[in-house]
């Protein structure tokens, strides 16, 4: 496995480069790009969730002169609802070529995205075209799975991955965000999707109190009162050591990135939290 960290958490208070710099300083040299991680203030909301308007040549000169991969290109997480209002499932279809375009030239296999409470039937439609795309150009597309919409069930991805039936789509596994669902990340909803994992996020959390360190985050699923809490990995509330053990042992050979969903102000403790522990679980013995 490969360790990366998204751009996405600093992206509203840092500029690239010092994103850059932070995640050199604490030994990664691979990062998740987003669309907020290109600047630029004079953009529609649609513009600013996807790549089109993006200066990528500046992008690919940054990270090329730096030396740093690209783990994935990600889709603005509102991208979806945007593009569909804007132009229909085609729209999504063409933001999602777009993405994978800037992927090839950044020399990534990877783009991510989200359903973002489109109905289910309308992402696949958008998607299917996509993927076939994906695939002819050595792309693949995940989508993550999220707390709020149909993607937040392991059996609903299991069955949309299926129904697609292409080599350029697959899902991403984020055990944190099936937790925030009421979802079992482990064992549970890693048995049903196994086989269709083509990416991983990894982050802490727990529900939400107001013990010193535990950061509130968006309530739990179909809740009225519970918050989820975002903490290191090695507090989280699910398992963090038996999820990556078993990746390792299932032969997992992409990419994990962390994405600490914590304010700015502490993000660099926690990547230096969650980097140690994620290595000595990288370190030992399977």
């Amino acid at each position: 496995m490969k360790i990366a960290i998204n751009g996405q958490q600093l992206a509203a208070s840092h500029s690239l480069t010092e994103i850059l710099d932070l995640i050199e300083q604490h030994g990664v040299k691979a990062i998740e790009l987003w669309p907020a991680n290109f600047g630029g203030s004079s953009q529609t909301p649609e513009e600013h969730e996807r790549y089109e308007t993006k200066n990528i040549n500046s992008m690919q000169a940054t990270l090329e002169q730096r030396d740093f991969e690209v783990a994935c290109v990600t889709l603005g997480f509102h991208a979806a609802p945007l593009c569909i209002a804007s132009g229909g499932t085609k729209n999504l279809t063409e933001a999602l070529k777009g993405a994978i375009d800037v992927a090839v030239k950044l020399k990534s296999q990877l783009v991510n995205c989200y359903t973002a409470h489109i109905n289910i039937a309308l992402f696949q439609e958008a998607v299917q075209p996509a993927a076939e795309y994906a695939a002819a150009r050595g792309v693949v597309i995940t989508l993550e799975n999220e707390a709020h919409d149909e993607s937040a069930l392991p059996e609903t991805i299991a069955q949309l991955v299926q129904t697609v039936n292409s080599d350029g789509f697959r899902t991403q596994f984020d055990p944190c965000n099936y937790y925030h669902a009421y979802v079992e990340p482990f064992p549970h909803a890693y048995e049903v999707i196994q086989e269709q994992i083509g990416y991983v996020h990894l982050k802490g959390g727990c529900y939400f109190s107001d013990r010193p360190g535990v950061y509130q985050g968006s309530l739990m699923r179909n809740s009225s009162r519970d918050f989820i809490g975002y903490v290191p990995m090695d507090e989280a509330a699910f398992p963090i050591e038996a999820i990556v053990r078993t990746l390792r042992a299932d032969s997992y050979p992409g990419w994990v990135t962390l994405e600490p969903h914590v304010p700015a102000n502490v993000v660099p403790e926690f990547y230096e939290r969650d980097l140690g522990y994620l290595r000595t679980l990288l370190s030992a013995p399977v």
